[in-house]
């Protein structure tokens, strides 16, 4: 599209693993301008009727005009259908029981491990941000790991050995990379770290303050219920209007007849309010261990970059969750129809015949919370 990031915006991330559909919003640009994009894939699929030729990675369409843009969050959630397979030993008695005790008690909500990227390491960026130690933060994104491209990887050994900011961005094959925004800014202030990291798109420099925001309440939320269990208690944080994020403390009459999926533990930050318990202790000592404090939260990047915090609900019930088990052959087989079969007008349905075992899965979740851990919950069921 040979447009800039910042004139594409949506309200979520998806996998890119998955086939998935979402609204996007692209300014100054025309519809036409994106149909031409398409043309690769429905050119390749003219000859197949009943099967997908993946020549791109992305159609575009149902374009619109609107006066505003998408931001991070503006969905109320997300639809999810799942195929396992090789579930040999699974029983539609089990899956009763794992879908009776998905309604009724929920998972733990955890953050997914893509909370924090490819390596697994983006909470580690995300407290040297904080800490304000920027030459850091800028050495761990010039780092290279086993997800970085070969000519990247080059790029980035060249400016680790020289400090020749301009030639590590020229080997760069794509330059509005990561790497090649920081190695941009570097080469007109090489010294100047802190610049390179503002020279990140927005969304890029707050997704490593909340990694490791994320990082904390992960570790709070298994120390939570280590000590304590399933038990509601008195004091701790309900909300009062999920909308404006306000919250209260449940007072002992309220206790009896609250379930633990009502329950908030806060997202550390410089402007939450901690329940009257051992929690704000807990995050304290996570953050002492870290070399952290509350006080880090405060604009590690400027007053706009502030982290201010938020609430999170320890344990999220499915509204919805349905499971079958389907028998297939070959392990490429196609078991589940995609939205992409709709926008090609073709139906699909699952022969169920052979000697292998897959469950589908279907259910919603709200945004933010992550699928992988309801498939964890699942995984560690015995009988599937």
């Amino acid at each position: 599209m040979n447009q800039k990031p910042k004139n594409l915006s949506y309200a979520g991330l998806k996998d890119k693993r998955g086939i998935t559909s979402q609204r996007m919003s692209c300014r100054f640009l025309e519809p036409k301008r994106l149909i031409g994009i398409n043309k690769p894939f429905f050119e390749a699929n003219k000859a197949s009727a009943d099967s997908v030729v993946y020549k791109s990675s992305y159609i575009m369409g149902d374009f619109e005009f609107s006066k505003t843009d998408l931001k991070l969050g503006d969905l109320s959630g997300n639809k999810f259908s799942i195929i396992l397979r090789d579930c040999e030993e699974t029983t539609q008695e089990n899956l009763n029981k794992v879908k009776t005790s998905l309604l009724e008690n929920g998972f733990i909500n955890y953050f997914g491990l893509q909370r924090f990227g490819n390596n697994g390491d983006t909470h580690e960026t995300g407290k040297v941000v904080l800490k304000k130690d920027y030459q850091s933060a800028v050495e761990r994104i010039l780092t290279p790991n086993d997800n970085t491209k070969s000519n990247v990887v080059d790029s980035l050994n060249h400016y680790k050995t020289s400090g020749d900011a301009e030639a590590a961005f020229n080997m760069l094959g794509y330059k509005n990379s990561l790497e090649g925004l920081v190695l941009s800014s570097l080469m007109k202030e090489p010294t100047d770290y802190k610049r390179a990291l503002k020279s990140l798109h927005y969304k890029q420099q707050t997704l490593y303050c909340h990694a490791y925001q994320s990082y904390v309440w992960n570790r709070l939320v298994s120390r939570r219920i280590r000590t304590h269990g399933t038990a509601v208690l008195e004091g701790r944080l309900v909300y009062v209007d999920e909308t404006q994020a306000k919250v209260r403390k449940l007072t002992s009459e309220e206790v009896s007849s609250s379930h633990l999926s009502d329950i908030l533990l806060p997202m550390p930050g410089y402007d939450v309010q901690f329940p009257e318990n051992c929690c704000k202790d807990y995050i304290s000592e996570i953050l002492e261990q870290d070399g952290m404090s509350i006080d880090d939260f405060k604009g590690p990047l400027g007053r706009e970059f502030n982290v201010s915090g938020c609430y999170r609900n320890i344990i999220y019930k499915p509204s919805e969750f349905d499971a079958d088990i389907i028998k297939y052959s070959d392990e490429n087989e196609k078991l589940v129809s995609t939205n992409l079969d709709s926008v090609l007008g073709r139906s699909f349905e699952a022969k169920n015949e052979g000697s292998r075992t897959a469950l589908k899965l279907r259910f919603t979740l709200p945004k933010s919370c992550y699928a992988t851990m309801l498939l964890r919950e699942i995984s560690r069921t015995d009988g599937v």
